[in-house]
């Protein structure tokens, strides 16, 4: 491919750009607010819920579970008390009342209350049994009164009562308040709404922080603490999202800056500012108006994304003209030599760059997918807009005398760099070989990478509400993950059957044996319909503790459920469906220990297939969906990633038409990632949603000052038949600009080190250690293996 040719042809396109500058510019600024409309109906997508595909097992899974049993999702409000007493007093017992009260009138979409004063109690009688309430002829004053409640309540052991360490602890100074929730859809979700399910769950997670936060419940005596995936999204809302906004503003700010001392220039700083909010407004808005909602966790990557790349096009543009415009004094002249000399690497480095986030479309989560495709829009309207406006722009005013004074030119800055390459000349083997040292010393890193998904560990402890969750989890009661396991026959009444009961109290004692179900005092929390029945089948007899168990004859068994199904209806169908052929498990984790939950996974789903060979067994709730989620990460990010590699490498191949040099342009390109990789594994900085955007970002980013320089070089190669010369030529050119633009860049990454979630300060830490890194392999190991390669061929004698 002969790169002179290359740049002639894009001479002509800017030639063209300034002979209808106007009807551009005009065309532009109609595109422009045409698609910046659309920002009126954009919208976040918080939560994790919108990370799988209406069509994926787990969403499916999901409905098919909210069929039988309502919706997946709930909230609840611990109370633990401080200072002398429990929960049993009358004080307390309002106090429990109220807030129950107000989140069953005040919350979208609730079901059912339960909580030590709303509970249903089966005790036996002279007559066989009833079901009775603690408090259902209201709060007593009366102290025997209150003592006889809280003895129902707590009535028997530990192992003999359902509600002790699960509703309410052994102690009785901690209770939960759950509310159930139905599926959300119907009119409600439509007239309030809008229609969608997301604005749902932030809006109850909302009005559970106003319960709870409200003056009526600020008391010395006790501490409220909000529980459930809507509680975690509006927080997510309320403390995340404003933070995003937070470092892009400072992005901003700093990008603004840096162009300002760098380029000394209002035209170089107000160009990329409008370039970049044009652009970037334009993709969001016109998304948007095709109902694309962007993730909240991940919706300022392709923003500072976009404000790096026009950075780094337009010093890259505004660098090549001032070049020139010193050289001849002619500003339309100038205009058109910084798009000749400017077209093809740019688009290039575009097209390879958007090659390392589409291949994001192959990773199988809705928000990794967004970033991507959104991503690559943004790479491509950036281009559009900086080499349309800066062309153009810089065209008007008026000519003036060259400067003669300066080689060819060049600053002094620009002659230090030109040095600079004689000086890698000299050394070239050296550089080779210590970049090689350097290689081998971070690879065995890569291989000590591990996934993490914990938002709790992730986000990091500067966060309010973390320290508040982490308070909570450290309670008797207190929990933050758990999942559902439903099993499911084909055959009414299959859960009638002796060997299928007894497998699910097996079920029961194997997953407290898993590492991560939580325990509290000395019993797993796993909730089923077994303690429904142990229950009824104790307050049937007489409600000795020697009954509290499952019968093992069929016809008894089905006696039982039978009648729980009545009298306990609504406790005993959140865990039995009325055909008595599907039943759930809930269970309850201490933490998310990435790794160990996908052991604890693949051990039940063995488990599971060991005990019900007959039945449908399906995995469902939290750590469900972050095992899935670390999966597909793992595995998508390193297909993703892999997928950059090649199709960038193709492209160098072709785009230079030599293996040789197409390969020698991957090697700069491939060390930061070894090196962000090694970081990653040396120091513990987990993959997680954003980390795993690194590797592809930094090689999307560095990949634009290799191609660059060797487009340069070999433009300059053509014209001057010698690789010293012209690599002389190229660093004079443009090795100021490659160092301006990384400058640049890593200042404005650098506002994430200082952001209270670790996750973004992570992600700091290694864009700037990758994109630095990869500058100085541009410096170092690109020129001295070329050199070495000689990729140009024979070299043309007496230059």
């Amino acid at each position: 491919m002969n790169v002179e040719k290359l740049s002639q042809f894009f001479g002509k396109i800017g030639r063209a750009q300034l002979r209808h500058r106007w009807k551009v510019l005009i065309a532009l600024i109609i595109v422009t607010v045409i698609c910046s409309s659309g920002l009126s109906q954009f919208a976040l997508d918080i939560g994790e819920d919108g990370w799988f595909g209406d069509s994926d097992d787990i969403t499916l899974n999901t409905k098919k579970y909210e069929e039988i049993f309502g919706n997946l999702n709930g909230v609840g409000v611990l109370l633990v008390k401080q200072g002398d007493g429990d929960v049993f007093s009358e004080d307390m017992l309002k106090v429990i009342d109220k807030i129950g009260t107000r989140m069953k009138d005040e919350i979208p979409f609730a079901d059912r209350l339960t909580s030590i004063i709303d509970v249903d109690i089966p005790v036996g009688n002279e007559e066989g049994f009833e079901i009775k309430k603690p408090y259902e002829n209201g709060i007593p004053s009366d102290s025997a009164e209150l003592a006889h409640a809280r003895a129902l309540v707590m009535r028997g052991s530990e192992k003999t009562n359902a509600l002790v360490n699960a509703l309410v602890s052994d102690d009785g100074r901690e209770t939960w308040i759950s509310l159930s929730l139905h599926p959300f859809k119907g009119k409600e979700l439509d007239e309030k709404f809008n229609g969608v399910p997301d604005e749902v769950s932030v809006a109850i997670g909302y009005k559970l922080m106003e319960i709870i936060e409200s003056d009526e419940f600020q008391n010395k005596g006790f501490k409220l603490y909000g529980g459930g995936m809507p509680f975690d999204n509006a927080n997510e809302d309320r403390y995340e999202v404003p933070e995003y906004g937070i470092r892009v503003l400072c992005s901003i700010g700093v990008m603004l800056l840096f162009l300002a001392l760098c380029l000394r220039n209002v035209f170089g700083v107000v160009v990329p500012a409008v370039a970049t909010l044009s652009a970037i407004a334009s993709v969001f808005g016109a998304m948007s108006y095709f109902g694309a909602k962007a993730d909240s966790a991940l919706v300022t990557l392709p923003v500072v994304l976009g404000m790096a790349l026009a950075v780094g096009y337009s010093v890259h543009y505004i660098k090549m003209f001032k070049l020139f415009f010193r050289r001849t004094g002619k500003r339309k002249e100038s205009a058109i030599k910084c798009v000749e000399e400017c077209g093809w690497p740019v688009l290039f480095t575009v097209l390879t760059t958007m090659a390392s986030f589409v291949s994001f479309l192959f990773v199988d989560m809705k928000p990794l997918e967004w970033m991507g495709k959104t991503s690559a829009l943004v790479v491509l309207a950036i281009y559009l807009y900086v080499t349309t406006l800066i062309p153009i722009l810089l065209s008007f005013g008026k000519d003036r005398a060259p400067k003669a004074n300066l080689e060819e030119g060049a600053t002094k800055l620009d002659t230090k760099f030109s040095n600079w390459s004689k000086f890698v000349y000299k050394k070239k083997r050296a550089f080779i070989v210590v970049t090689a040292l350097i290689i081998v010393a971070f690879i065995p890193g890569m291989f000590k990478m591990t996934a993490q998904l914990d938002y709790l560990t992730i986000t990091g402890d500067k966060m309010s509400y973390i320290r508040e969750t982490k308070e909570m989890l450290k309670t008797k009661l207190g929990n933050q993950y758990s999942y559902e396991i439903m099993i499911s026959y084909d055959e009414e009444g299959a859960f009638k059957k002796p060997e299928n009961m007894k497998a699910l109290l097996q079920l029961e004692d194997y997953l407290g044996t898993l590492s991560l179900t939580k325990w509290s005092g000395g019993k797993a929390r796993v909730e089923s319909a077994t303690s429904i029945l142990k229950e009824m089948n104790r307050a049937l007899n007489e409600g000795k503790d020697s009954f509290y168990t499952v019968p093992e004859d069929e016809y008894m068994l089905a006696q039982l459920m039978e009648l729980s199904s009545i009298e306990m209806r609504e406790d005993f169908s959140d865990a039995m469906d009325e055909d008595f052929k599907t039943t759930v498990v809930n269970v309850d984790m201490t933490q998310f220990a990435t790794e160990e939950a996908l052991a604890n996974m693949e051990s039940l789903k063995a488990k599971l297939a060991e005990l019900f060979p007959g039945a449908k067994c399906t995995l469902l709730g939290d750590m469900i969906r972050y095992s899935e989620m670390s999966n597909r990460i793992i595995f998508g990010g390193l297909k993703s990633f892999g997928f950059s590699l090649l199709i960038i490498a193709i492209m160098l191949i072709f785009a230079f038409s030599s293996l040789k040099l197409g390969l020698i342009g991957m090697i700069p390109n491939v060390a930061p990632v070894i090196l962000v990789g090694g970081v990653m594994g040396y120091f513990n900085f987990a993959l997680d949603f954003s980390t795993i955007t690194v590797m592809p970002l930094v090689l999307g980013i560095a990949v634009d000052d290799t191609i660059h320089l060797t487009t340069h070089l070999k433009m300059r190669y053509e014209q001057s038949g010698s690789s010293v010369k012209a690599m002389e030529a190229t660093f004079r050119e443009i090795g100021s600009t490659m160092f301006l633009t990384t400058i640049i860049l890593c200042s404005m990454f650098s506002v994430y080190l200082f952001s209270p979630m670790r996750f973004l300060m992570v992600l700091g830490i290694l864009i700037i250690i990758g994109l630095s890194s990869a500058l100085l392999a541009d410096y170092t190991i690109t020129p001295a293996l070329l050199h070495v390669a000689k990729p140009f061929g024979k070299e043309k004698e007496n230059v």
